[in-house]
Order: C-alpha cells, then sequence, then structure tokens
C-alpha cells in the first residue's frame, strides 16, 4: 500500500508493538490528510508523541484504565479497547456518503477482538458503498 494521498481521510490503529509502523505512515502522511489514530498499550508511561499531520487525531488507550468486557479480568484484555474504538470510528465514519477514499491500516495482529474489528469495519466499508481493503500488521 502507498501512504495517503493528499486530503485522504486516514485510520489507522496498533499496539505498542505497531509503534513503529504507526510511526512510518504518519511521517509519509501529508499535512493536508485527516483522520484518526488509535494505540493500544499496556501502561500510561508507553504513551508518547507521534508525527501526526495537523488534521490526525491521535487517540491513547491505556488499557489498565479500561475494564473489560470479559468479568475475571481487571483490565481491558490485549486488543479489546483498540478493537471498540475501531468499530466505533467504522460505524460512525463509514456511510455511503462518506469519502470514498480512505487508507485503513490495523496492527495487534496478535488479538481476536482485532480480528473481529477488522471484519466489521471491512463489512462497514463494504455496505458504504466503499471499495478500501483493510491492511493488517501481520
Amino acid at each position: 500500500m502507498s501512504d495517503a494521498r493528499p486530503g485522504e481521510r486516514v485510520m489507522l490503529a496498533g499496539a505498542v508493538e505497531d509503534l513503529a509502523e504507526i510511526h512510518r505512515r504518519l511521517v509519509g502522511l501529508s499535512d493536508a490528510a485527516y483522520g484518526q489514530v488509535f494505540v493500544e498499550v499496556a501502561l500510561a508511561e508507553q504513551v508518547r508523541i507521534l508525527p501526526a499531520p495537523p488534521r490526525v487525531t491521535v487517540t491513547w488507550l491505556v488499557r489498565t484504565e479500561r475494564p473489560s468486557a470479559v468479568p475475571p479480568l481487571c483490565f481491558a484484555d490485549h486488543g479489546e479497547a483498540l478493537a471498540a474504538a475501531v468499530i466505533g470510528w467504522a460505524t460512525e465514519w463509514c456511510r455511503p456518503d462518506s469519502e470514498p477514499h480512505t487508507t485503513i491500516w490495523i496492527g495487534c495482529s496478535d488479538s481476536v477482538w482485532i480480528d473481529q474489528a477488522r471484519a466489521a469495519v471491512q463489512l462497514e466499508l463494504s455496505d458504504a458503498g466503499q471499495q478500501v481493503q483493510v491492511e493488517s500488521g501481520e
């Protein structure tokens, strides 16, 4: 995949192990790109500054600060918070009248939560009539 075209909408999502790839993709964006980056980390100490263009928002999802949907877990499972964010983004942004050109990259490939989120995003894009392939960090 080539990096986003000027003015293109982007959504990047990954975990701490994907930071190098997320950083690389952000550096390749033009200042006209817009969109969202979600990064899931275990601890607040892992949050850092990323080189996002002015219209790209970076949201850090700290697992130890979020409850899990799985009752025996004290805090969110690996990929759980990220999957919820990605699905929420797709529900809001993948509309039939929305921007048809979207660059999407989803890392955190070792999480079953992300497998489900990736499938949901592909379905939302398809339902919106968008021909965008969701790339993964596998």
